[in-house]
């Protein structure tokens, strides 16, 4: 038996000309075919040249997303030889500019694949004439889906942030950080240092372990800061489900070691759920359906990257909770203001709450509860203006912080007591200064007290008293201007149907932090009045 030969799959110079995305999932039936499926779509739309590449083999299913019920062409005719190269196994389809190289999981040789026919599949990709090529991996820990995985520049697991679905997904980082380890030392180097790798994290204390070469961590570090390992949540079930992508992100940040991020969550509905069941791409059908919105906005993302991409990062080094200052426990700069604490406090508790599904498998309950209690100690230090004050000058004195890092109102307050007059007759003390974010959380909170139905005034209102402009919200939700601004001023004849203002008004309510189904009710009853109106 000849020995494979040990060169570099995910070798940088094997990607040059187009952009590479690869997706995967810890398990199937999570949407990973129909977000690369939809995203290429997307992204053909906008002007870019796709190829989506069908690599989950046994699973391959890309064609049926894009309506495809059997190909005429696909990778197995190149497997086996039917075709002397991989280009002459693509095919058109119905959207301009994406072509597809279709799976045929029919066929016993493409089921798995030999070390060097992936590397020659993946060689062949990284030369096609496209702008994108997207790859789907399939699902699970195999050898096959994790290889794939991380051939991409942007490597994104598709998973969802629930009990049963978080610790997988745990899983799957373990082997793909695994395999990296495997790809940059290669597998006999692997196994030396195998031993001495955390089986919960394996990059933890890697660094740090005298058993690794200079070598090793020059490789590792290479390999890490070449790839972009990136996650997308499917399958909300309530609004609550949203916040956890940053809160996972810092998580694994924080317990992996990896500079792992998320892209967001994507939002499933009926006119998703709909063209699922049928042979018709769902951004092609329902382009305006909330699903849709999600991967368009995912697809602006990567667009604006590759006009100006983002630094790579390297390892991360574990830094024990005793060792972190407040700031640094809430994730939050030293000039945070009150209103950026609370959000911080309630973003970084959450994980580590009994209820969340984060935390359980990777901490004990003692473990939890310590941490609960650090959190919130911090929280009653930098919330309490006098802690706070104090606690900036504890900092300042130990060469921690610069005295102009403080909060802008306590540099104010600190100027004021510099140059204040001469000790004269005694007056009464002044009345305590508030400061912008405490002024601001007043005022929200003077709103929500007055709004008995949340009407279109009412989430305008609410709007302003946060301080966000409707360009912020275009921006984060993808809806049109005229949408919104239509939303607040009720003008329910200019707004689209029923199906797609639910979904706008449960993105706006999202946004600004409302409970999605009271804004829902009370705003689609006053729609609802209007259109009896206009019906009788």
């Amino acid at each position: 038996m000849v020995a494979e030969p040990q060169s570099n799959l995910f070798a940088e110079g094997n990607a040059v000309a187009p952009i590479l995305l690869s997706f995967a999932a810890p398990t199937g039936g999570v949407g990973t075919t129909l977000l690369a499926a939809n995203l290429g779509i997307h992204l053909a739309k906008k002007g870019k040249s796709v190829l989506l590449a069908d690599l989950a083999l046994t699973e391959a299913a890309c064609h049926l997303a894009l309506g495809i019920l059997r190909p005429e062409r696909h990778i197995g005719q190149w497997v086996s030889k039917a075709v002397p190269e991989v280009r002459e196994a693509i095919l058109p389809t119905s959207v301009n500019n994406l072509s597809l190289l279709a799976g045929m999981p029919d066929l016993p040789e493409v089921a798995n694949l030999a070390y060097l026919t992936k590397q020659k599949i993946l060689g062949a990709l990284a030369d096609m004439p496209y702008d994108y090529v997207l790859i789907d991996a399939g699902s699970g820990t195999g050898a096959d889906t994790l290889d794939f995985f991380l051939a991409g520049r942007y490597s994104i697991a598709v998973m969802q942030a629930t009990p049963v679905g978080v610790e997988p997904f745990y899983r799957f980082l373990r082997a793909a950080l695994r395999r990296l380890l495997i790809e940059s030392l290669n597998k006999k180097r692997y196994q030396a240092l195998a031993a001495i790798l955390d089986p919960k994290s394996p990059l933890d204390g890697f660094w740090e372990a005298p058993e690794t070469r200079e070598e090793d961590l020059v490789a590792l570090e290479g390999a890490i800061r070449n790839h972009r390992l990136c996650f997308v949540q499917t399958g909300l079930s309530a609004e609550k489900d949203v916040r956890l992508g940053p809160q996972l992100e810092s998580l694994i940040r924080r317990y992996f070691l990896c500079p792992v991020r998320s892209l967001g969550a994507l939002e499933w509905d009926v006119q998703a759920s709909a063209a699922s069941r049928v042979p018709e791409p769902i951004a092609k059908g329902y382009p305006m359906c909330a699903y849709s919105l999600a991967v368009e906005k995912l697809a602006n993302v990567l667009l604006k990257e590759e006009k100006e991409p983002r630094a790579a990062e390297g390892h991360l080094t574990r830094r024990q909770w005793g060792d972190l200052d407040a700031y640094q426990l809430l994730e939050v700069p030293t000039n945070a203001t009150a209103k950026d604490i609370q959000a911080a406090y309630a973003k970084v508790l959450e994980p580590y709450l009994e209820s969340s599904p984060l935390t359980l498998s990777l901490y004990g309950k003692e473990e939890r509860e310590a941490i609960r209690d650090r959190l919130e100690d911090a929280y009653k230090t930098l919330i309490t203006t006098s802690l706070r004050q104090r606690y900036d000058e504890e900092l300042i004195a130990s060469g921690a912080m610069e005295p102009e890092q403080r909060v802008q109102e306590y540099r104010d307050l600190q100027a004021d007591a510099s140059h204040s007059p001469p000790a004269g007759p005694s007056h009464p003390p002044a009345e305590p200064v508030e400061d912008t974010a405490t002024r601001s959380a007043r005022a929200l909170d003077i709103v929500l007290q007055e709004v008995e139905v949340f009407n279109g005034e009412a989430l305008r209102r609410v709007r302003e008293a946060q301080g966000i402009s409707l360009a912020e919200i275009v921006q984060e939700t993808n809806i049109r201007s005229w949408y919104l601004e239509s939303i607040e001023a009720e003008r329910f004849d200019v707004l689209p149907g029923l199906i797609y203002l639910k979904g706008f008004v449960r993105q706006v309510a999202n946004y600004l932090h409302l409970e999605p189904e009271r804004v829902l009710r009370d705003y689609l009853a006053r729609y609802e009045v209007w259109l009896k109106g206009r019906e009788s």
